[in-house]
């Protein structure tokens, strides 16, 4: 089953439907969780999609050194996702930040070797220094099973006790050297993973302000895009 989750609280609500809605009309994605800071979300959403309140999680503790916002937290859910019961029968699970574009088809993606591997991203060259592999985790295949050796519980420990710039990526990327498979970067279209493919397959606006790429060509498509017509696509991949 190739499942994936987006997190986030009103704020990006719009753009996580966006981004979701381009997964399912370029992949045979089978299931989207949306991790979201409310009892429902606003809006109707199709049968594919599942919300997640997790307001209540008890993962990471208000004096977490990392919370700063609520979003903030929203990001540190992604580091609790082998441990949440709610992805407990999940192998493997694909996390997409809400400023991406699935512009092509992505099905394969979930065919990312991650065995022997704790998860799967596009690495940042600015960021790889002396051996080390850092990734960018705003597109990033989780291995749920190896995860749950006790690496999900040491990287959610190191988030509540050490303060991380980048948050959960920064721990993931430090805490699991030699278990990291490196993406192709076409699946992670963004400017801090090197130069892209003339058509990358998932276009990611990071470090671009939200008020400039909405109006983007991808984003403005697929946030025009009824839901039906996302899943009539869908159908057909």
């Amino acid at each position: 089953m190739k499942h994936a989750v987006y997190s986030g609280n009103a704020a990006v609500y719009v753009d996580m439907e966006m981004a979701a809605k381009s997964l399912v009309a370029n992949s045979d994605v089978d299931a989207v969780h949306f991790l979201i800071d409310d009892a429902k979300f606003p809006r109707e959403l199709p049968d594919i999609v599942t919300c997640h309140d997790v307001r209540g999680q008890r993962f990471f503790p208000k004096n977490s050194a990392n919370i700063r916002t609520t979003f903030s937290y929203m990001s540190l859910m992604r580091a609790a996702l082998a441990l949440m019961p709610e992805f407990a029968d999940l192998d493997v699970i694909l996390s997409m930040d809400c400023d991406t574009v699935c512009v092509q088809d992505v099905s394969d993606i979930w065919d990312m070797p991650v065995d022997g591997c704790y998860f799967s991203a596009s690495s940042e060259p600015v960021r790889c220094r002396n051996g080390l592999l850092y990734c960018n985790t705003g597109v990033a295949l989780y291995n749920l099973a190896m995860l749950r050796d006790g690496k999900a519980e040491e990287v959610v420990h190191a988030l509540n006790v050490q303060k991380f710039p980048n948050i959960e990526q920064d721990a993931f990327s430090y805490l699991c050297q030699g278990r990291i498979h490196d993406m192709p970067n076409g699946y992670n279209g963004t400017k801090w993973t090197g130069k892209h493919p003339v058509s990358p397959k998932i276009i990611h606006y990071a470090s671009v302000p939200a008020s400039v790429w909405r109006s983007y060509a991808e984003p403005h498509e697929y946030g025009g895009m009824t839901w039906e017509e996302a899943l009539e696509r869908h159908e057909s991949m």
